[in-house]
């Protein structure tokens, strides 16, 4: 067990004096909560996945009231606004907290799936099979076998693959369950903030004026931003930096481009405005990210 008492510690994720299982810069694992209220309110780019083993809590979420009970999974993605009730005595879940750039960073080619579910479709709260359980009951238990604060630190490759597989089974669970919605019983709003990140998902440029998006969507500027605020407290301008900022930290860590054939693929101009860009959103030049990297 271990008290994380210095952000530094656990940097996008806040959670104050509370005693973890485990901390790993970007994540956090807890072996057994029984109460979500101490978690909340967490940071700005915080993601909660909670599997609840028995018992039940109740919250409100973004104006709705939402039932964690046992045999399901609770997800909250960043800047959700919830609001923890009571709770049975006998409540327990197992919960990761996971920075959403990270998220992002391992969903990759499910990045539309993940925001669909729980942006566009809301799905905070999913049943699982049997089977469902017993899988994530043992993403938990490995997950944390690897980073448990006295054992040998695992190859950072490893971890990253566990835990981008264990977001790729709660997809695969989810759209296997319920499925995603048509577009046809979505409102007009949520289908074109839908279209929107579709947009800027597939786009090889993804750095590019508002304007742009807006006039593919045929709506303005303005409409386009208060949608992105109403379902997910982001404006447009953070959600194409956002996908930028990753399609950057992608190419830096996880090809052999050059800085300066990466920094035309993104369309900047020139290498100078391509580092400022960089340092900005990652604290450092792009040489240094790529080369801060844990090895494997």
């Amino acid at each position: 067990m271990a008290y994380i008492t210095k952000k530094d510690q656990v940097r996008f994720i806040e959670l104050g004096n509370f005693v973890v299982d485990f901390s790993e810069g970007d994540a956090l694992v807890f072996d057994s909560v029984h109460d979500l209220t101490p978690l909340y309110p967490l940071g700005e780019e915080t993601t909660l996945i909670a599997a609840c083993v028995r018992g039940e809590q109740n919250m409100f979420v973004n104006g709705n009231d939402i039932a964690v009970t046992a045999g399901t999974i609770f997800i909250c993605p960043p800047k959700t606004k919830v609001v923890c009730h009571e709770h049975s005595q006998d409540f327990e879940c197992m919960v990761m907290c996971i920075s959403d750039h990270l998220v992002r960073a391992l969903m990759r080619d499910k990045t539309n799936v993940w925001h669909q579910m729980v942006y566009v479709n809301q799905q905070f709260s999913v049943a699982m099979t049997k089977a469902c359980r017993e899988d994530f009951g043992l993403y938990f238990s490995l997950i944390r076998s690897k980073l448990q604060n006295d054992a040998p630190s695992a190859p950072y490759g490893i971890l990253m693959a566990l835990l981008r597989a264990f977001l790729l089974e709660l997809c695969y669970m989810i759209e296997s369950d319920r499925g995603l919605p048509r577009e046809q019983k979505l409102s007009q709003g949520k289908v074109l903030f839908n279209r929107f990140l579709s947009l800027v998902s597939s786009s090889e440029t993804k750095r590019l004026p508002i304007t742009h998006y807006a006039g593919l969507l045929a709506i303005t500027p303005k409409y386009l931003t208060m949608l992105c605020l109403k379902y997910s407290n982001k404006t447009a301008s953070e959600w194409v930096a956002q996908y930028t900022v990753e399609e950057i930290r992608y190419y830096l860590r996880g090809t052999e481009l050059s800085i300066k054939e990466i920094s035309a693929r993104m369309g900047f101009s020139n290498m100078s405005h391509f580092g400022s860009y960089v340092r900005k959103h990652l604290g450092m030049s792009p040489s240094e990210y790529r080369y801060s990297k844990k090895s494997d």
